[in-house]
């Protein structure tokens, strides 16, 4: 049964899928031309997670919603999926956002390895303020190694 339904939800999809996207014919001709930084991330992306093609896509998509918001005001037509692809400031638009999910994705990883950073210092003197206070409720020798701890 496991099987069954692992074969069974692709052809689901391109059951569904399929029939949508020629209802929505202009609106799919739009989308999946203003799309093509975001297949050029998913060929250059090697990763199991495909975290950049994630990140350019959702980008890149916000980009094409002025192609969709040009093409959704006007008459549906092949003329105006041409009338639409032919403006430079949605190709502007999409670009951009397609740059912006780059960059995104390139600067990540400084932005985490800085707040980890930060987060170790601040562990490192919570730790230091409570080795201070042992060793005021203690004695010194609370921070001094004793044999018998030291031979195990």
């Amino acid at each position: 049964m496991g099987q069954t339904e692992f074969t069974l939800r692709p052809k689901l999809v391109l059951l569904l899928a399929v029939p949508l996207a020629l209802v929505f014919l202009p609106t799919t001709a739009v989308v999946t031309t203003g799309m093509i930084p975001t297949l050029v991330a998913l060929v250059i992306d090697g990763s199991s997670r495909r975290y950049l093609t994630i990140t350019v896509g959702g980008l890149n998509l916000v980009g094409c919603a002025y192609f969709l918001h040009l093409l959704w005001s006007m008459p549906q037509g092949v003329s105006a999926v041409l009338l639409v692809l032919g403006s430079s400031y949605g190709w502007l638009c999409a670009l951009i956002g397609a740059g912006c999910g780059w960059m995104l994705f390139l600067a990540m990883p400084s932005v985490v390895r800085s707040v980890a950073g930060a987060q170790a210092k601040i562990r490192l003197f919570r730790l230091n303020r409570e080795m201070e206070r042992m060793v005021e409720d203690w004695g010194p020798e609370v921070t001094t190694r004793s044999d018998a701890a030291g031979n195990r």
